[in-house]
């Protein structure tokens, strides 16, 4: 019998206590959801021949053509944006290529580039959680296959410049690479490279619907690049990969900009006061990009996890690295940031 060997040796972490029942701060979703009223208006258009149907792709693809302005071609929409990860390294990678990376960052890189034999280049942060961009730059050689960004960087938060991703984008070009850039924060006030694909055809940007539009349990993401490079990708994907309640759900939202922006005044409510107490009780902080912050607890982190768990509240914690003393807590509402951090202070004994 034939197993992959690359799978059989692989490691994964999964989380194995049940998450019902709590406020799960650590995975960066939206830890109050959608707006009630625009769930239940969403339900309604739910029946039987909506799920009797194969999923159509074509609405919701026309619509992020129109809000992004890119052809419908360079669209391919995915499972998530892990399945648009998978299938950017299945395409444009493989076993023996290199790839260059941030560290830390999205875990799944990693996990697919072993699956697939693709041998990541990590470029680390630094102690003070910057990575200048002459040390990510001298990385990027004529033997790099791909290229790996973040913007802005999760777990970190730092985000680039226009500029500054032209400059990056500058470097893979010389060197013959495909930048594949994640964008799922990209919502939370940061330059998106979108309006870089022309100028650079060999770049792929990636998007979810997980994050700021809250859609993490249906599963809708969506790649954007050159047409050629789309359609490379589209054929490796499965043919209806994309669920119809999550399509329904992604078009609706979409045509929704009040409530999309009530999402942001929400998360952007809850982030102000949550730093205003981090500010006022003295704690060390890193807020950049993104739905979340790093705190730097004064007890060891994993016993403030343990800690915040038996209150009922999950955070992101970190083995090694440059943020083996951190905690990372995604930011929500005015009310969930004000339950947090009570319960915080009294894990740390304010």
């Amino acid at each position: 019998m034939y197993i992959n060997e690359r799978m059989r040796r692989m490691a994964r972490v999964k989380w194995e206590d049940d998450r019902t029942g709590v406020l799960r701060l650590d995975m960066n979703e939206n830890p109050a959801g959608l707006p009630e009223e625009f769930v239940r208006g969403v339900c309604a258009q739910i029946d039987g021949g909506l799920l009797a149907r194969y999923p159509d792709q074509t609405r919701l693809t026309a619509a992020l053509s129109e809000r992004e302005g890119v052809r419908p071609e360079q669209i391919a929409l995915t499972n998530g944006s892990d399945e648009a990860i998978r299938g950017v390294l299945e395409t444009f990678a493989g076993p023996g290529s290199r790839a260059v990376i941030v560290t830390p960052s999205f875990e799944m890189y990693r996990i697919y580039s072993e699956m697939l034999g693709v041998e990541l280049v990590r470029v680390p942060f630094g102690e003070d959680l910057t990575l200048p961009l002459d040390v990510l730059k001298s990385e990027i050689t004529p033997q790099t296959d791909l290229v790996i960004l973040f913007n802005p960087n999760s777990p970190i938060g730092e985000a680039y410049t226009l500029e500054e991703l032209r400059e990056l984008l500058t470097a893979c070009r010389q060197a013959g690479a495909l930048a594949v850039i994640d964008e799922a924060y990209y919502p939370f006030g940061v330059s998106s490279a979108v309006k870089l694909l022309e100028e650079f055809p060999d770049l792929i940007v990636l998007r979810t619907f997980s994050k700021l539009y809250s859609l993490a349990g249906l599963r809708v993401g969506y790649a954007l690049g050159n047409q050629e490079w789309i359609r490379c990708l589209q054929n490796g994907l499965a043919t209806y990969n994309v669920n119809a309640v999550g399509l329904l759900f992604a078009e609706e939202l979409l045509k929704r900009s009040d409530v999309i922006e009530g999402l942001l005044r929400t998360e952007a409510e809850g982030r102000r006061y949550l730093l205003e107490q981090l500010e006022q009780a003295g704690c060390p902080y890193y807020a950049g990009g993104g739905n979340y912050v790093l705190v730097k607890p004064v007890r060891p982190a994993a016993e403030i996890a343990a800690k915040l768990y038996q209150r009922g509240i999950l955070i992101k914690t970190y083995q090694s690295g440059v943020l083996k003393d951190w905690i990372r807590v995604t930011t929500g509402s005015k009310e969930i940031m004000e339950q947090f951090w009570e319960a915080y202070c009294g894990c740390e004994d304010r």
